[in-house]
C-alpha cells in the first residue's frame, strides 16, 4: 500500500499489505471499484463521525481507528473518546501525535470534562513514535494478546451497548414500580420508542429550538428541557403536545397509536423517572455525566438493546438479546456469497427487534450510494425508501417485536439523510412510511410480519399505505 507524502506514519506501525488484513487510509478508497467491505457503512461512518486518517479491519471488522493530531490536548481528546465509545464500530482508538502515540479502549466508560483528572479513564497506554513498541500493537491486537494485557481496559460490560441497556432497564424497571403494575408492557415500551426516537432527532439536529418553539415551549432546547418542566403534570402536557407534532410531521407507525389514549393511561409521576434517567441521576439523586450520544450510537445497537426488552414476557419463546457485532458478523458469513444485495428480497423468520433488517437496510443502503454518488436529495430519499419498503421482510409472534423493529428501521432510514435533506423534505410535505398493518385474511391468527409493505400483527388494524419519502 501506497501512503502519500508526509503521511508515513502506517509504517511505522508496520501496515501494509498482507494475509486478512487492511488498512483504509479514507472514507475515498472504500469507494473506489471493485473494492468491497462487507462492514463498509461502519467504516464509512466511523470516517465521518471522528475524521479518522486511517482503520486497520481483520476479515472484514473495524479493529484499530487512527487519528492524527498536531496537539493531545484532554478536554478535546475526551470528547473525541466519548463520540468514539458510543460509535463502537472498533474497540481501540490510536491518536499519533508528533512525538507519541496514545492508544484509547472504547470499553471504557466516559466521563464529564469537568471529572477529568490529568488524563482520561480511556486511555491504555502510551508510546514512543521512535519506539520499537509500535511495531508491536497490531500484531497483539489482532493475537488477542493486548486484550488479555490491559484487560482492565476492555470490560464488556462497560461496552455501550451495554451500559445503555442497563440504564434502559433500570429505568423501565422504575417506571413499572411507579405504576404498581397497572401499565401495559407494550404502552410502556411504545413510550420508551418514542422517547429514544425523539433524542436522536434532537441529538442529530434535526429537531431542536425552533421545532420546540412550535409548541409552545420558548428557551427549550433538547428532550431533556420537556421532561424536567415542573410540576410534572407540565412536563407530560408538553411531551404529549411534542409527541403529536412529531406524528403530525413525521407519520409512522411510532405515532400512529391513539395518543390521547396513551395519554390518559401515563400517569404524571412518570416523568420524574424519566427525566431521571435523561439527565444520568443516579440511586441517591445525584446527577453525572449523561455519557449517550443518540447521533453516534449505530442503529443496530439501539435495535439491539430494545431486543432485551422482549425477554422477560417472552422468555419460554425464545427472545434474547443479539449483539451488533455478532449481527455483523452473521451477516458476513450469510451474504459472503451474494455479489449484490440490491435487487433481492430478504426475510428474517424471526426478527424480533430488527437488528438483522437493520444491518441489512444500512448495507443495502450503502451499495446504493456508492453506486449513485451524485443523486440529489428527492432521488436519494426516494430509492432508499423503495429498499425498506420493497426488499425487507420478517416474521414475529409478538407485536411489540414489530413494532420495535419499525422503530428500527424508521431511524435506519432516517440516519442516511442528513438533517439539513431531512428538513427539505419535511418543508416538502413527505413522511415517514406506515409500516405496520394487517390484511383481513390474517385476522385472528398468531401471526405477525414485517416487510416494507407492512408489519401485519393479529392485534394491529388494517391501515392503508400513505405517501412516503
Amino acid at each position: 500500500m501506497a501512503f502519500a507524502a508526509g503521511e508515513e506514519w502506517p509504517k511505522e506501525f508496520g501496515i501494509g499489505h498482507g494475509g486478512q488484513n487492511t488498512f483504509y487510509a479514507s472514507k475515498a478508497e472504500l469507494n473506489e471499484p471493485g473494492t468491497d467491505v462487507s462492514q463498509g457503512h461502519v467504516l464509512r461512518r466511523a470516517f465521518d463521525l471522528l475524521k479518522l486518517d486511517g482503520i486497520f479491519c481483520t476479515e472484514s471488522a473495524p479493529l484499530v481507528y487512527f487519528k492524527q493530531v498536531k496537539r493531545i490536548e484532554t478536554r478535546e481528546v475526551a470528547r473525541l473518546h466519548q463520540k468514539f465509545w458510543n460509535h463502537s464500530g472498533a474497540p481501540i482508538l490510536v491518536l499519533v501525535g508528533l512525538n507519541e502515540v496514545h492508544v484509547y479502549s472504547g470499553l471504557v466508560r466516559p466521563v464529564s470534562e469537568a471529572g477529568l483528572g490529568r488524563q482520561i479513564p480511556g486511555l491504555v497506554e502510551t508510546l514512543d513514535r521512535a519506539s520499537s513498541a509500535l511495531r508491536e500493537l497490531l500484531p497483539a491486537v489482532e493475537s488477542g494478546e493486548y486484550f488479555r494485557t490491559h484487560q482492565k481496559s476492555f470490560n464488556p460490560a462497560h461496552r455501550v451497548d451495554r451500559d445503555l441497556l442497563e440504564t434502559l432497564q433500570a429505568t423501565r424497571d422504575k417506571l413499572i414500580a411507579t405504576s404498581a403494575g397497572n401499565l401495559n408492557a407494550t404502552v410502556l415500551d411504545a413510550l420508551l420508542c418514542r422517547l429514544v426516537f425523539a433524542c436522536y432527532l434532537f441529538d442529530r439536529k434535526i429537531v431542536g429550538e425552533a421545532y420546540l418553539r412550535g409548541i409552545g415551549l420558548p428557551g427549550a432546547r433538547h428532550l431533556r428541557d420537556v421532561l424536567n418542566l415542573k410540576p410534572s403534570t407540565e412536563a407530560k402536557r408538553y411531551l404529549y403536545k411534542l409527541f403529536n407534532q412529531l406524528g403530525e410531521d413525521f407519520n409512522g407507525d411510532l405515532f400512529s397509536d391513539s395518543l390521547g389514549e396513551e395519554a390518559r393511561l401515563v400517569p404524571a409521576s412518570y416523568m420524574d423517572p424519566l427525566d431521571e434517567f435523561f439527565r444520568a441521576t443516579n440511586v441517591r439523586g445525584q446527577r453525572s455525566f449523561w455519557p449517550y450520544d443518540f447521533a453516534a450510537i449505530p442503529i443496530e445497537t439501539i435495535s439491539a438493546i430494545y431486543e432485551r426488552f422482549l425477554k422477560s414476557p417472552d422468555k419460554r419463546e425464545g427472545a434474547f438479546y443479539t449483539p451488533r457485532f455478532l449481527a455483523e458478523l452473521v451477516l458476513d458469513v450469510a451474504l459472503g456469497t451474494t455479489h449484490s444485495l440490491l435487487g433481492h428480497r430478504y426475510l428474517d423468520p424471526a426478527c424480533g427487534s430488527g437488528i438483522f433488517l437493520v444491518g441489512l437496510f444500512n448495507r443495502m443502503a450503502a451499495e446504493w450510494k456508492q453506486a449513485n454518488p451524485e443523486a440529489r436529495n428527492d432521488r436519494r430519499a426516494r430509492e432508499l425508501r423503495k429498499i425498506l419498503c420493497g426488499s425487507l421482510c420478517g416474521v414475529d409472534i409478538n407485536p411489540t417485536a414489530c413494532r420495535i423493529t419499525a422503530f428500527s428501521l424508521y431511524l435506519a432510514y432516517l440516519d442516511q439523510l442528513s438533517p439539513r435533506d431531512i428538513q427539505e423534505l419535511h418543508q416538502k410535505g413527505h413522511k415517514l412510511p406506515r409500516l405496520v398493518t394487517i390484511p383481513s385474511l390474517l385476522q385472528g391468527a398468531r401471526l405477525k410480519v414485517i416487510s416494507g409493505v407492512g408489519i401485519f400483527s393479529s392485534s394491529a388494524q388494517t391501515t392503508p399505505l400513505m405517501p412516503i419519502w
